[in-house]
């Protein structure tokens, strides 16, 4: 019970802290206005390259926007103890690490759900493109794997906050990956060979890959199949970050590096 209690109270504590989420502002101009402006340039992009139709453009870049989301949520609910200099209390609390750190991955999921499902909705509003109401539960699935997905990520970026002052230039390097390797913006089979190969180990190129079928009329069933190596590549993230963040503590604590910045 005390576990479940660290699990989600911790991680909304720390959530309401993560950029000044208590001023709506910061929400709405960094995670609502930004997606949706790069969503329109690359629609109104493809349709002058005369590279894909809308609805390809839309679904990707709403995923994106869940990624970034997702990714600075969980990565920087860690990094920001260490900024401000409270992980050495926070890893002095006798408190399970898995549930205090697992419990930053929901909000994050949750976050990067509500991102997307705006940027999906008010780009589409923009753009006048309607995609049938029977096919939205579908896309939910996918999208809900790719935010598990991309939170298990932001974990393993989270656990570099131990080894490095910050960690934004890990996940924008990331973000910037994403608008082309996972095939948000540029079809999968344009891209060389070594890179295809890379995005089927990475979040979101099977989520996209699924949302999209769903999207032309595809059924959930035929679906299944790419939402669940999506959600099973968020496992494997996720079991990587925590085995970090285990590593990483220990030799910070040999190291007696946790009290410094």
């Amino acid at each position: 019970m005390n576990n479940l209690r660290v699990f989600f109270a911790g991680g909304l504590t720390s959530y309401r802290a993560l950029f000044n989420w208590l001023n709506p502002w910061a929400f709405l101009s960094i995670l609502v206005a930004y997606p949706v402006f790069q969503t329109m340039y690359f629609v109104y992009l493809g349709r002058a390259a005369d590279t894909a139709n809308d609805t390809f453009f839309l679904v990707g870049n709403a995923f994106v926007a869940a990624a970034v989301a997702g990714m600075f949520g969980m990565g920087q609910s860690i990094g920001g103890e260490r900024r401000y200099q409270t992980l050495p209390t926070l890893l002095a609390s006798p408190a399970s690490r898995l549930a205090l750190f697992l419990g930053r991955a929901l909000p994050a999921i949750v976050n990067g759900f509500v991102v997307a499902a705006l940027s999906y909705t008010l780009a589409a509003l923009m753009i006048h493109l309607h995609i049938a109401a029977g096919r939205l539960a579908g896309i939910a699935v996918a999208l809900l794997a790719s935010c598990f997905a991309c939170a298990g990520l932001g974990l393993c970026i989270g656990s570099l906050a131990f080894r490095t002052r910050s960690i934004s230039l890990f996940a924008d390097t990331l973000s910037g990956v994403f608008l082309i390797v996972t095939g948000a913006n540029v079809p999968l089979a344009r891209l060389p060979d070594g890179l295809q190969v890379l995005a089927n180990y990475i979040p979101l190129t099977h989520g996209i890959r699924a949302a999209r079928a769903l999207a032309a009329g595809g059924t959930l069933h035929d679906a299944l199949g790419a939402v669940g190596k999506e959600a099973l590549i968020g496992a494997v993230y996720f079991t990587i970050g925590v085995a970090m963040l285990r590593y990483f503590e220990r030799s910070a604590r040999r190291a007696g590096s946790l009290d410094r910045f």
